[in-house]
């Protein structure tokens, strides 16, 4: 029977790693069921947390089995386990009362579960108490877990944000090429980039929806690495989209001594870094999008709605945590002092982290939501949500995030 038992959780583990999580919380599920083994109860909550949508029903689902095993389990690893998911849960949810009376109410050993202190220190950035927040942060920071290293890069102290802001290191791109044809007035400026590869299969649908549906833009793009056949194939594309207003860099990567993956992390970046020059030099509003965006709607027309504010940015609504919260696939910055701070210190932490750090992947919209907590606080920023109503459910949104082709607007 052991052995048994033992097999069945190495296929429901092996379906869990592979991300077949139908089939792993069945087979976890007829272990539970036969053998009412208790253990198994944090990975169904788990897998519960990934595949369902953030709905009533799943809130549900989670808290019935959360609390079968508050009720069937004394094991201080379990229950420990237990407490920090009914705080995952209340804080998705947002039932933040709820949550701080949970976590109030739980001891010491429940509460100092390093997990459980990471969503304490989302609940606190949430309900922007700083600088509590700030606190746990240096306790989860000196912890050391090899599971929360990119936290490393994350900071909330004010006082490093100005020696950021204020300082004077510089990295130097290496353009090998840069062509401006501008031929008519513009009143904003459209912002994409990738490699050979992303221009072929997504900057050049984005680039064709931008020309049939909006107007008064210049269309910025940089494409980093590429060799010279494949330049002379991105320069005659581009010239076959006839856009009145374009501006092309190609740049070289290799002064920059990165590996594949932190080379891959650093140019998810690249782009704002991009979007503060171009506020330096234009002075004019920015859109920088992910290159498989669609545009669905005139650009003009959703600039000339949000005018009145600073800055338009994606706000997840679930799986909120300082590297994911804020999204990189869509913002907008109007040219004004508060954009102009947000971008301006985004380019010169990338760069600290560059000097100072290791480049690891979510380094953009960490520091996307690091400027984000900042501006707000400090600056007062108005910032909105530009997802809620942007995305591929809604047939009227200006623009919507294809996930690499894998969505489609909803007709």
């Amino acid at each position: 029977m052991k052995n048994k038992i033992s097999e069945d959780l190495l296929v429901a583990e092996e379906a869990y790693r592979n991300k077949n999580y139908i089939k792993s919380y069945s087979i976890y599920k007829s272990i539970y069921k036969e053998n009412n083994l208790q253990k198994i109860i944090p990975r169904l909550v788990d897998i519960a947390y990934l595949k369902l949508n953030k709905t009533n029903i799943k809130f549900k689902i989670i808290s019935n089995l959360i609390d079968i095993g508050f009720k069937k389990n004394d094991e201080s690893k379990i229950l420990t386990e237990l407490v920090y998911l009914k705080l995952k849960l209340l804080r998705e949810f947002e039932k933040f009362s709820d949550f701080y009376q949970f976590y109030s109410s739980a001891n010491s050993e429940h509460r100092n579960f390093i997990f459980t202190q990471f969503e304490y220190f989302h609940y606190l950035l949430e309900t922007e108490n700083y600088e509590e927040a700030e606190n746990i942060l240096k306790k989860i920071q000196s912890a050391n877990i090899s599971f929360l290293k990119i936290i490393d890069i994350f900071f909330l102290d004010k006082k490093f944000f100005d020696q950021i802001f204020n300082n004077e290191l510089d990295v130097k791109h290496n353009i090998t090429f840069h062509e401006e044809n501008i031929t008519s007035n513009f009143e904003y400026i459209v912002i994409v980039m990738g490699n050979f590869e992303i221009f072929q299969k997504e900057i050049i649908p984005f680039a064709e929806s931008l020309k049939k549906t909006s107007s008064n833009y210049l269309l910025s793009i940089l494409i980093n690495d590429i060799n010279k056949d494949e330049f002379k194939i991105i320069y005659k594309k581009i010239k076959n989209l006839n856009i009145e207003n374009i501006s092309i860099y190609i740049e070289n990567s290799k002064n920059l001594n990165l590996d594949k993956s932190e080379l891959k992390a650093f140019y998810t970046a690249r782009r704002f870094i991009l979007a503060n020059d171009l506020m330096e030099k234009f002075s004019k509003t920015l859109l920088v999008f992910d290159a498989d965006t669609i545009i669905n709607k005139n650009l003009a027309d959703y600039v000339a709605l949000n005018r009145n504010i600073d800055i338009a940015i994606c706000i997840k609504k679930s799986f909120r945590y300082f590297h994911l919260t804020i999204s990189a696939n869509q913002t907008m910055f109007n040219n004004t002092i508060n954009s102009k701070v947000f971008l301006k210190f985004y380019k010169k932490y990338i760069y600290y982290i560059l000097n100072y750090k290791k480049i690891r992947w979510h380094i953009d919209q960490i520091v996307l939501y690091i400027a984000f907590i900042f501006t707000k606080k400090y600056f007062k920023a108005k910032i909105i949500d530009n997802l809620n109503e942007n995305n591929y459910k809604n047939k009227d949104c200006f623009f919507y995030h294809t996930v690499h082709d894998k969505y489609r607007l909803v007709k």
